[in-house]
Order: C-alpha cells, then structure tokens, then sequence
C-alpha cells in the first residue's frame, strides 16, 4: 500500500476501518496479527482490562499501526489464511474470552469486537463475495 492509501484509511472512523477490514479480508482471504517470536501473538489489556488480539487487513496497516510496546517485543506483522482464522483462531479466542481489535490506528483506536460477531460479519461478506 502507498502512504496516501495508508493515511486515508487511518483517517477513517473505527467503524469505516472495521468495515473495510471485513471487505478486504473477505476478498483477499486473510487477515494480520503481530507475532513477537516462534507463533507467540500478541495479544495486549484494555483499559477495561479484557485481552484483545489486534488485526489489520494488510501487513503494511500492521507495520504502521503496532503500538509502541509491540515494537519494542519484536512484533512482527503475521497473516492467517481467512480460513484457518475463521475455524480455529475464532473458537479459541471466545473459549478464553479474547475480544479482536479491529484495525487499531496510531492512537490506539479501533473496535474491540467479540469473536462472534467477527466471524458472523466476515462469512457474511464471504458469501456476498463468492456469490
């Protein structure tokens, strides 16, 4: 992605991005998470105190959205096919109670949604997708 993609989707609301992260991941299939070292994936606390999994839509957004403290761990930008996401990531983030951030921008906003929800939107726009 070019700067100018990159600083207009970070423009957008927390709910456009989450929207676009639905379409882009639909449509690529694959979403992007942080790993800092051998399948460790980064998973931070809130300010309510709930465990969020962070995700982008593209490696480049994850690169130039990955907090401080992520970066400092080593983080590194890590995508999971669409598939394997939806049949196993997602089962085992609601079985430990983990909330997805959803294309988390630079100050640190985004949308913390259950996984769910996640999966119930992402199959949607799979379906409208391949249809």
């Amino acid at each position: 992605m070019n700067e100018k993609q990159i600083e207009n989707l970070l423009n957008q609301s927390a709910q456009e991005r989450y929207e676009y992260f639905v379409r882009y991941c639909a449509d690529f299939q694959e979403v992007w998470g942080l790993t800092a070292g051998e399948d460790a994936w980064v998973i931070f606390k809130d300010s309510d105190g709930d465990e969020v999994f962070p995700l982008w839509p593209h490696k480049d957004l994850a690169e130039v959205c990955c907090f401080d403290e992520h970066r400092s761990m080593g983080a590194k930008p890590q995508s999971i096919p669409l598939e394997s996401f939806l049949q196993n990531c997602v089962p085992d983030m609601i079985s430990e109670k983990i909330y997805f951030g959803v294309f988390y921008n630079k100050s640190r906003e985004g949308l913390a949604v259950d996984g769910y929800s996640l999966k119930e939107a992402l199959e949607a726009e799979v379906s409208s997708v391949w249809e």
